[in-house]
Order: structure tokens, then sequence, then C-alpha cells
């Protein structure tokens, strides 16, 4: 059997995008009713899925695993570990769940690697539509108290980066959790082409956006239905974007004593909910 992955839904459901449309309908149905794989046979999904059985091996196989049997342990260990935990049941439980997917799934290696990038940066532009919008306002505002030269660009992607900077210190950083444009995109493909360095933060995986990407660090997809007003769908990116901030501080001492100086970490775990809530109710 494949080495068990202890986010294995998790991943499942930020790659489910990347698979065929038949592979995806599979991904999509077992990270909704996880229980319901674990307690039926292979030929019992496949009905339910309206699918073949050679469909569910190809997509246990796609994870890793021999075959749906070794898929059904695995997700079984995986789901037993989970209720172990004992999750909250209230109105706040999609949003944790997706701050805590996310945190359970972030690269430390590659962190650390955005984290030095951003530590030897003089100028940093964050690109953001739709959803991911507070994500990049969020990152925007704590960086400059952190003493680094940040701006968000909501509009005029073409002139955001002037063709004579310095590409070894100007970086960008562009989040997405739903939404892109056009615009954006070839913004992105012309800085690329100026050799300026590009780190993302999606949810999930974009391809599109990861094939420009110096850096990809992902946050969790939600799962379908969570949270309501887009805090769980965004929960998640906020919480990477948390870390980002985190390891450049531990670049150098003084962007903690600066971030200090200008007020307490807005964002938490505990407070996440009530922020998010600010910017979609203002």
């Amino acid at each position: 059997m494949s080495q068990i992955d202890n986010n294995l839904l998790i991943n499942i459901r930020n790659e489910a995008s990347g698979l065929s449309p038949i592979l995806e309908k599979v991904g999509r149905f077992i990270t909704e009713n996880p229980d319901f794989v674990m307690r039926h046979t292979i030929s019992e999904l496949a009905d339910s899925i309206d699918t073949s059985e050679g469909s569910i091996t190809r997509f246990c196989r796609a994870f890793g695993f021999k075959g749906f049997s070794d898929f059904r342990t695995a997700l079984a260990l995986e789901r037993g570990a989970a209720r172990s935990e004992g999750e909250p049941d209230d109105e706040t439980s999609a949003v944790m769940a997706s701050i805590r997917d996310s945190n359970a799934i972030v690269d430390s290696i590659e962190l650390q690697s955005v984290a030095a990038w951003l530590n030897q940066l003089t100028y940093i532009a964050i690109y953001a539509v739709g959803s991911a919008v507070p994500v990049a306002q969020f990152l925007q505002m704590k960086l400059v108290q952190m003493g680094k030269s940040a701006n968000f660009i909501d509009r005029s992607y073409p002139s955001a980066i002037s063709p004579l900077a310095d590409c070894e210190k100007t970086g960008i950083i562009v989040v997405h959790t739903e939404q892109t444009s056009t615009d954006m995109m070839q913004a992105l493909a012309l800085a690329k082409e100026q050799g300026i360095k590009i780190a993302s933060l999606t949810r999930g995986s974009f391809a599109p956006l990861n094939r420009l990407s110096d850096w990809n660090l992902q946050a969790a997809v939600a799962l379908q239905g969570e949270g309501e007003s887009g805090f769980a769908e965004i929960a998640g990116a906020m919480m990477v974007a948390d870390r980002i901030l985190s390891a450049l501080e531990g670049q150098d001492e003084r962007y903690s004593q600066c971030r200090k100086a200008h007020q307490k970490r807005i964002f938490s775990i505990e407070s996440v909910t009530n922020k998010l809530s600010e910017y979609f109710m203002s």
C-alpha cells in the first residue's frame, strides 16, 4: 500500500481540478462523502457516481495507491484521526477547518524560500481580483507596517512594474482564490519576461498561474457548501498569508519590531471570523 498521507482529502480537493473531467467528478464525490466511501464497495461507489469501477481505480492510482482497497484504508485511518481530535460543531467550524487544513499543507521549505526572497526586495507589487482582494490588502498593510515598500495593484496592471525596474529588487505576489482576469495574467507574463520573480498564493492548484510562478504556496480548497459570505473560502488563504509574514519576520528582527510598533497582529485563528466579517459587511 502507498504511504498514508495524513492530508489525503485536502490534497484531493486541491488537485481535483487538474484531473480529467471523469476523475475530477470522482474526487469531488469522495471529498464531499468520505464516510459513504468508507462503507461501500467499489461497485457501489461507481454506481453512486455514475461511472465505472475502472475510473475509480484510475483515480486511486493517480494519488499513489494500488487500488480502491488501499485508498479506502488510508481514508479510514485519516478520518479516524480527525474524529479523535473532536471538531467544534458550531457556525465557525467551516472557517476553522479551512484554516486548519491550509496550515497543514503549507510547504515549509517553499515558505522559507519566499521569505528569503521578500527580505532582499525593495519593492513588492501585490496582485489580486475578486474574493482574493482582502487577502492581498492584508498582506500589503502588514508588509508596509514591517517597513517594506508594498502596493496592492487593483487596476492598471501593465503599468504596475516599470520597464526600468531593478528585477533583482522588485517582486510580485499574486493572490488567487477563485477569480482572475486576462489583464492581470498578461501583466504577470510581461513581468516574467522582464525577469521579475513571482510568488503566488493560490486556493488549490491553478495551473496557468503555477506556470508563471517561481514559488507557489497553496491554501486548501474549502469543502462544498462550507461557510457563508466567502469566509471559509478565503480564511485558509489568510492563514497562509500570515505564515508568509511570520517567516519574513524570522529573516530580520527589525521586521518584528516595526510591526509591533504599529499595532498587535490583527490576524489569529481566534479572530479570523470577526475580521472577515468586518470586510464583507462593510
